[in-house]
């Protein structure tokens, strides 16, 4: 499971509450993604998950959105990329850390098919693609969603691990879960009143 950051879900408590208690139970990556933020709140923001990480001897690998600078800067499992930014920094030769992750947002099969082409030609390595959005999500409101139908057709295109995106809920997870290899939850731990037991009902959906 993959979980998305959005502390306007939240107070400050509980957002590092939250993300404390997924590392505890064994929730694998944290995409930093608070896109209001600049580099300098961003990085305090980074630090203090780190600080509260330690403090409750529990880990979590984090992939910071979109900020080259923390990428840079700090040793973070990966960074997460706009499919758009991505290629641009692909044309502009930038050269990426080829000891971290690269996750990208697409949106249809046609990027898929696109972004195997430039993976090939510049023997860049993708670690993920999260791809969005499979339901109806407040996130996406008003926006009509992709559904099984858009992981069912990029599965047959790439080998790429593929996450699906959007509305993932415990009742539905076990459907989606035929179609990729992993999923994304922003706001149903952000808000659940017990993380552990929402963490545990997609585990019992899954089997």
């Amino acid at each position: 499971m993959y979980l998305i950051t959005n502390r306007n879900l939240c107070s400050k408590e509980k957002y590092l509450n939250t993300i404390v208690e997924a590392a505890k139970n064994k929730v694998e990556y944290l995409i930093l993604r608070e896109k209001d933020l600049d580099y300098r709140d961003s990085e305090a923001l980074y630090l203090e998950i780190l600080q509260e990480l330690e403090k409750n001897s529990t880990d979590i690998k984090i992939i910071v959105n979109s900020s080259i600078e923390l990428y840079e800067k700090y040793p973070v499992y990966g960074i997460h990329l706009p499919y758009h930014k991505f290629k641009g920094m692909v044309e502009d030769k930038y050269k990426f850390d080829k000891d971290k992750a690269i996750g990208l947002s697409l949106h249809t099969v046609e990027e898929v098919v696109e972004l195997e082409d430039i993976v090939e030609k510049n023997d860049i390595k993708i670690e993920y693609i999260t791809l969005s959005h499979i339901y109806e999500t407040k996130c996406k409101e008003g926006l009509k969603p992709r559904g099984i139908e858009l992981l069912k057709k990029a599965r047959d295109i790439t080998e790429i691990k593929i996450v699906a995106l959007g509305g993932i809920l415990p009742q539905n997870v076990g459907e989606v879960v035929n179609y990729c290899d992993d999923f994304a939850v922003m706001s149903t731990l952000f808000k659940s009143d017990d993380v552990k037991k929402i963490i545990e009902a997609y585990n019992e959906n899954i089997k």
